[in-house]
Formats: structure tokens, C-alpha cells, sequence
């Protein structure tokens, strides 16, 4: 497991589009067996592939994000982190 906190930088916070480009990015990572979850802490992450379970996270513009990756590799995550940055950016 691999995680970083990351900025949501959308106007809106974690609104409809951003979920919906996280929900699709973690669907298709888990055919590669990566799991992808993302909450304020450890205790509270949740599935990214479910867009309901993360819009009733109530997350705002400007507050931090805990994602966490289901993998080791390094170098991949690194790539991972970039396309979940560049979702909590969308607005």
C-alpha cells in the first residue's frame, strides 16, 4: 500500500465530475489489481470505484485528501497520484 494526501482544488469540492473521474480511473485499475480509496483519514477511506460512497464524504474545496493505493510499485503510484490530483482539480 502506497498513499499520499492531496490537495481538492475544485471549486466545488468533490462534486459530480471529479467522482466520476475517480470512480472510472479506480475501474479500470482494478482489472490491474489495484485498489484505489480516498477519505479524510485512514479510518474513514472508502472504495473509489463507488462514486455514492465518496460524494457523501461531503468533501470541500481546499481540504486535504488521504488516497490510498493498493500497491507496491512505486513508479506506477507516482503516475496513479498524478491522474487523482489532476480529478480533484476538475471542476
Amino acid at each position: 500500500m502506497i498513499s499520499r494526501t492531496l490537495p481538492v482544488v475544485a471549486k466545488v469540492g468533490l462534486h459530480a465530475r471529479p467522482v466520476a473521474l475517480l470512480s472510472k480511473l479506480a475501474t479500470e485499475l482494478a482489472a490491474e489489481a489495484i485498489t484505489v480509496r480516498i477519505g479524510r483519514n485512514a479510518e474513514a477511506l472508502v472504495d473509489a470505484k463507488s462514486s455514492l460512497r465518496m460524494l457523501t464524504l461531503k468533501i470541500a474545496s481546499g481540504e486535504e485528501v488521504l488516497v490510498e493505493l493498493g500497491t507496491d510499485d512505486q513508479a506506477r503510484a507516482e503516475d496513479i497520484f498524478a491522474q487523482v490530483a489532476e480529478a480533484l482539480a476538475a471542476d
